[in-house]
């Protein structure tokens, strides 16, 4: 069952036609049950529909495995307050030059860099799947990374990200988990 949507329409739209999905989990089909909507805080504002959940049931006389699963937006990253795009604004800012602090303030608007580092650590770790996606992964240029005075590991990821923005172009965070189907971190 496919994971990441355009919009909440889409969403809805896959959740009334459950009857012939496949429970990702036990392979069954016809257990699939819509089980509510996933809502996001958002800075100053009311909570935002951003996905929902299914439920595999095994109430009622149904033999499902009891499991439930997500469906979101592909602007949506799980666990994350800011949208997808946040983050490629932020990994864009780091590639046009700005520092870590910046580029986070320009992404998000916060004063304090702190969740700037997870990002970066999660970024980071995501690494090696982002350049399996190609055969030839571009190797960060050393003479551009001593001229910049950048870490390496952000060097490393702006190179990376170089060639993601290539394949999937923009709005990054949503191509990539829409043809993908799997999330950006």
């Amino acid at each position: 069952m496919q994971r990441f949507y355009p919009n909440l329409q889409a969403i809805e739209q896959q959740t009334k036609q459950l009857d012939h999905a496949q429970c990702t989990h036990c392979r069954q089909f016809q257990q699939l049950v819509s089980h509510g909507f996933i809502h996001k805080k958002r800075v100053g504002a009311e909570p935002e529909a951003v996905g929902k959940r299914v439920f595999c049931s095994n109430r009622h006389h149904r033999t499902g495995c009891g499991r439930t699963m997500q469906l979101y937006m592909d602007v949506t990253i799980r666990y994350l307050h800011h949208a997808g795009c946040a983050l490629a604004v932020f990994v864009l800012s780091l590639m046009a030059g700005m520092t870590i602090q910046g580029a986070y303030h320009h992404a998000t608007g916060a004063a304090t860099p702190r969740h700037a580092y997870r990002w970066l650590d999660r970024l980071g770790a995501q690494l090696s799947v982002y350049r399996s996606l190609s055969h030839r992964p571009p190797l960060p240029d050393a003479a551009h990374a001593i001229a910049a005075r950048r870490p390496e590991r952000i060097v490393s990821l702006m190179s990376t990200f170089e060639a993601l923005l290539q394949r999937f172009g923009q709005p990054l965070c949503a191509a990539y988990q829409s043809q993908l189907q799997r999330p950006l971190l």
